[in-house]
């Protein structure tokens, strides 16, 4: 049985309200926790690099997995930190990326904008697929070069979520605009000429840890679909036309499944055609 099915007269509105709920809170609460830390809260302090909540501290795994790589210890505490964001993507999936990035939330928006300016194509699955490809030769670049020339970490300053909170903490801090305020403008406008989520399919590295872990759990929270409940002869399908990464949920491999964020915007647009589409825990994927 699907999730959506069994709560869905407990939730009325549909997963997209909830999630832009979730995704604006989280992006005004970075804005004004600077200020709060500045008049005396300290309950939660931090960045997306390293959360501080109460006396639990959850951390950035890309930065943790770089202080092993470069260091070759294991910093317990910093395992702890990292691994209960890890395990957040172990049983959700890459939740992260859909509910709570920041970035996410203007990549979407500036997407949605764009493809209402002009309509996008459908990307042929060959495409979507070398896309992980890229995004994995390039992390696994990234960790070369940052073993080689730095005797630091350096690759979570490409980490758009924690850039975006530095950025308040610059200009209520420190009364200084980021340069990375411009370059997040930069790669928004890019986004929106090409009308595709460039940074978040082809580039992010970030995702590509939490991407890894949540395909070593195969009962994890996914996106199902029951082929007969699947009414709808649209082309593009309604399902599909809602991705805003280009992804078919009604055929999600390997390659591509590592991709969805588990956003719930395909499921949102099934409801009126079929209900083929929903949440569910489990090993299978489709049926």
């Amino acid at each position: 049985m699907f999730f959506v099915k069994k709560y869905e007269k407990k939730f009325k509105k549909d997963i997209h309200i909830w999630r832009r709920t979730m995704q604006i809170l989280v992006a005004v609460f970075f804005i004004l926790l600077p200020i709060l830390n500045n008049n005396g809260f300290s309950f939660i302090w931090g960045n997306f690099l390293n959360i501080h909540v109460g006396s639990l501290t959850f951390s950035d795994p890309l930065a943790v997995f770089q202080v092993i790589i470069q260091n070759q210890y294991l910093p317990i505490r910093l395992l702890i930190s990292a691994g209960m964001v890890l395990t957040i993507a172990f049983f959700l999936g890459t939740v992260f990326c859909s509910w709570i990035c920041p970035f996410g939330l203007l990549s979407e928006l500036m997407n949605r904008l764009a493809c209402q300016v002009r309509p996008k194509k459908n990307i042929n699955t060959k495409t979507l697929e070398s896309a992980v490809f890229v995004k994995v030769a390039t992390f696994c670049a990234g960790f070369f070069v940052v073993w080689a020339f730095f005797s630091r970490p350096v690759l979570n300053q490409v980490s758009l979520p924690f850039q975006y909170s530095n950025i308040f903490q610059y200009i209520f801090n420190q009364k200084y605009m980021s340069i990375v305020t411009w370059i997040i403008g930069a790669i928004l406008v890019v986004e929106f000429i090409f009308r595709t989520r460039i940074w978040c399919r082809w580039i992010c590295p970030q995702s590509v840890l939490i991407g890894l872990v949540k395909l070593l759990n195969p009962f994890r929270l996914k996106i199902i679909f029951n082929e007969k409940n699947c009414i709808s002869s649209k082309v593009p399908a309604p399902c599909r036309k809602a991705c805003s990464l280009g992804l078919d949920p009604r055929h999600l491999n390997v390659m591509n499944d590592v991709q969805c964020t588990n956003c719930g915007d395909c499921v949102d647009a099934c409801r009126k055609t079929g209900r083929a589409l929903g949440f569910s825990f489990g090993k299978q994927q489709n049926h």
